[in-house]
Order: C-alpha cells, then structure tokens, then sequence
C-alpha cells in the first residue's frame, strides 16, 4: 500500500512470515536437495504472492 507523499507502508506481520516460510523452505531444500534452483525461485515467488493476498 502506498501513502501519498511516495512513502511505502509494510506489514511487519506479513513481511515476517513470508521471511520465515522462504528461510523454512530454503533450509529443508539445503537438505533434500528437491527442488532446483528455478523451482525455488518459483516457490519463493508464489510465498510472496500468497502472503500478499492475505487478509489480516
């Protein structure tokens, strides 16, 4: 959500969660070796997108 002097507002709450689901994620594929580079970029990606959808 922008202001209207050109400041950016940012959900702490949301910003947070999305930060742990990609670190979560990135540790469990550090060990799995599951995903590609790409598909982690793309989960990473859709994490952000899910998270920003979000209602609180």
């Amino acid at each position: 959500m922008s202001l209207s002097n050109g400041e950016i507002y940012i959900n702490e709450k949301k910003l947070n969660k999305m930060k742990l689901s990609i670190i979560r994620s990135e540790q469990k594929n550090l060990k799995t070796r599951e995903k590609s580079d790409s598909e982690m970029v793309d989960l990473i990606r859709r994490i952000i997108s899910d998270e920003v959808k979000k209602n609180y």
